[in-house]
């Protein structure tokens, strides 16, 4: 990672477009991991929701999901830091309110995404970045909560689906319920494990295998080959699917799975996999009413709020400048 990084931050020197004033590092699985929170509090007389009560309740709760992730993950590099923290809504006396402040209630309650990674993982990428532009003004976010900030500000309906994000080494899931981040998962099946499978299987290289499957994916390999072909891709299919629902079993059972599916992916294998949620049997079988849409997040969705310029549509890209204009409203 931090190889790649150094590459990155030097390429862009090279481009000679000037130094950021910001930076903004979205960060993905598994370097980070994100819990979504519901807060509440209730008093007999009523009182006053401002900053100092929303600030006391979340501190507590930073302090509580620090404790409980050093205990559970023994092998993080260090302390975890906070790298984002989002509210999401909060709700007066049962009802959403969109500007809170200064209003009194009996009840409150507040749906929170908190965000933590390894210290010591943080500090090196600071240290990786100062080398090329010399600025500590260096902030983090995840891409699962970017995802979500993009696609809730894109499209009303529906209000609730999954997030799913096929890339790198891992297979990442944000369940949104109602218009709420509820849940976000993570699973050790991504594009990596896809290609590494197919290299065992063929015994060939991983060049070979990509040439392989977009030949397969493209429908031009020949009919025999293409029948050797089948079960193979099945077999992966069946391993994916396997996963998701392994991942998905540790969720509550009272957490219904929507039935529209928000993939991002490389394009490489997003046409594929876009096919293998439609059809898969174990996702299916997870899913309310057994049917589910898939939209694939290909950037273009995007122009009316992203605006680019002689360059490709880069969905990756344009979701976390969505989202970091957000976060800064």
């Amino acid at each position: 990672m931090v190889s790649a990084l150094n590459k990155t931050a030097i390429s862009l020197l090279d481009k000679k477009v000037g130094a950021p004033d910001e930076i903004i590092c979205v960060m993905a699985s598994p370097w980070y991991i994100s819990e979504t929170i519901t807060i509440k509090t209730t008093k007999e007389k009523s009182f006053t929701f401002n900053k100092k009560l929303a600030g006391s309740l979340i501190k507590k709760e930073i302090s509580n999901l620090t404790e409980d992730y050093k205990n559970k993950y023994d092998n993080l590099d260090g302390t975890p830091e906070v790298i984002e923290l989002h509210t999401m809504s909060v709700l007066l006396n049962g009802y959403v309110v969109d500007n809170p402040l200064g209003k009194k209630c009996n009840f409150a309650e507040m749906n929170v995404v908190i965000s933590l990674s390894p210290r010591l993982c943080l500090e090196k990428i600071r240290q990786e970045i100062s080398k090329t532009f010399h600025t500590r003004n260096i902030s983090f976010s995840s891409f699962t909560l970017d995802t979500y900030l993009a696609v809730r500000d894109k499209y009303i309906s529906p209000d609730s689906y999954l997030l799913i994000d096929i890339s790198g080494e891992i297979t990442d899931v944000g369940i949104v319920t109602k218009g709420i981040l509820k849940s976000v998962l993570s699973f050790p099946f991504g594009k990596k494990n896809f290609y590494k499978y197919l290299c065992s299987k063929l015994d060939v290289e991983m060049r070979d295998a990509e040439e392989i499957f977009k030949l397969y994916n493209d429908d031009k390999l020949s009919e025999p080959f293409r029948k050797k072909m089948d079960p193979i891709f099945k077999s992966i299919e069946g391993s994916w699917g396997e996963a998701f629902k392994q991942c998905i079993n540790t969720l509550p059972r009272t957490l219904a799975l929507p039935g529209t599916i928000f993939l991002t992916s490389d394009e490489d294998i997003k046409k594929w996999f876009s096919e293998v949620l439609k059809n898969e049997e174990h996702l299916q079988s997870s899913i309310s009413d057994h049917k589910c849409t898939v939209v694939t997040l290909d950037g273009p969705e995007f122009l009316d709020l992203c605006d680019i310029k002689g360059c490709r549509y880069d969905p990756f890209l344009m979701i976390e400048a969505i989202a970091a204009m957000r976060k800064n409203k």
